[in-house]
């Protein structure tokens, strides 16, 4: 299963459906930019994120032991230097959307913990597209809700992320 997405389907929603139905924008990059449209909006986080209660019968994998699913993506990046700025700011949506999944998923097992390496540089794309340059505050509300995201699954399936 090395290097595909074990829980993407053929017909599955694609990046665009996702984004939409987590309420996430990108700014349109030939329109003229505000203060406020410098920063990626995020959806507000889930309702009651803060009280996640366990799954019953949930059997946490960590991501880590989830090495078997990694999408090729992913293994290419953590074998680059992560001393750049463009490695830490594909850490920060790659960190939001697998935690979103398995959030949403409320899946505490590979298929969830797991997300499509090709979702993290579409989006990456698209901010260097409408920025010229991706910088921390680009990413910092996916790396704000990757945290408060990743605790609740920790929460939900009793165990580390």
């Amino acid at each position: 299963m090395s290097g595909e997405f074990a829980g993407k389907e053929k017909g599955s929603p694609g990046l665009v459906s996702i984004l939409v139905a987590f309420g996430v924008t990108l700014p349109a990059p030939a329109m003229a930019q505000t203060i406020e449209d410098e920063f990626l909006q995020v959806a507000p986080l889930p309702a009651g994120i803060e009280n996640v209660t366990p799954l019953p019968d949930a059997a946490n994998v960590r991501f880590q032991d989830c090495e078997a699913f990694w999408p090729d993506g992913y293994r290419a990046w953590r074998a680059e230097s992560v001393a750049t700025e463009d490695h830490a700011r594909k850490r920060d949506i790659y960190s939001w959307l697998r935690a979103r999944l398995a959030f949403e998923a409320k899946d505490c097992g590979c298929a969830g913990k797991v997300a499509p390496w090709e979702d993290v540089d579409r989006v990456y794309e698209a901010l260097k597209q409408a920025h010229g340059r991706v910088e921390i505050k680009h990413t910092a509300a996916f790396a704000a809700q990757a945290d408060v995201l990743t605790g609740a699954v920790e929460r939900m399936c009793g165990g580390s992320f």
